[in-house]
């Protein structure tokens, strides 16, 4: 086709317009790897022919897979007392569950019973954690717990900046002989790291003491005080 006057005629802009559209769209076209994710294309028709003899094997394969999964459940499954005592199955009247090899299996199971009972017996009470400081705020909401905890820590952070602002200066200290500086520096020997081991002891008591230990120990040392202790009088 020619062109009037240099310029391209209307087919030849339209045709032009339609190889652009259609480079266009080619570009945007999905790979197929995607188009069988999205279950548009069959991932047979990506690759190349299989025998039958490959596709036979194959399946054979995955069926001796399935089946030794199902053999390895089966072996694994729970016997029948388990589901009775677990109350998955129903106990009757005249049922003898504790018949034959699951005799001690049962007795077992019956054992620990008695020992988690004897656990849960020695826990100790509710009033003893709120004074060991483990559960706070009795008979309150979590979240009115945690509020009143961030609100108690906002007044002690308040009263410290408060205190911290209004302390006195070194100067005044020293007025008042409660800071008092030595003019003479004395400057004793120490060891090296490899000389002596500054770490702590892990064989320490304090870091053998349980929660009870620790509250034992305290109300002892307050009962002597408040009972024993000679007090001075001024």
């Amino acid at each position: 086709m020619g062109t009037v006057g240099g310029s391209p005629t209307a087919e030849e802009k339209g045709l032009g317009k339609v190889m652009a559209d259609l480079s266009k769209k080619l570009a945007r076209r999905q790979a197929p790897e995607e188009l069988v994710q999205r279950n548009i294309l069959r991932e047979d028709e990506l690759q190349p022919q299989v025998s039958n003899s490959i596709v036979q094997a194959k399946m054979a394969l995955e069926e001796a897979r399935a089946k030794d999964v199902l053999s390895r459940r089966i072996a694994n499954r729970p016997t029948k007392v388990d589901l009775k005592l677990r109350n998955i199955l129903r106990v009757d009247s005249n049922d003898d569950m504790y018949a034959g090899e699951d005799l001690d299996r049962a007795v077992n199971i019956e054992e620990r019973g008695k020992a988690l009972k004897s656990c849960l017996k020695q826990r100790p009470e509710r009033t003893q954690l709120e004074e060991m400081n483990i559960i706070k705020g009795a008979g309150l909401d979590a979240s009115l717990v945690a509020a009143q905890q961030r609100l108690k820590r906002s007044q002690l952070e308040d009263m410290l900046n408060t205190r911290l602002e209004h302390r006195p200066a070194p100067e005044e200290l020293q007025e008042a002989r409660i800071l008092v500086f030595s003019e003479t520096v004395e400057v004793l020997p120490t060891f090296r790291k490899s000389e002596y081991n500054r770490k702590p002891d892990t064989n320490a008591t304090f870091k053998k003491l349980t929660p009870q230990l620790k509250v034992a120990i305290r109300e002892e040392l307050n009962t002597f005080k408040k009972h024993e202790m000679p007090v001075h009088e001024e």
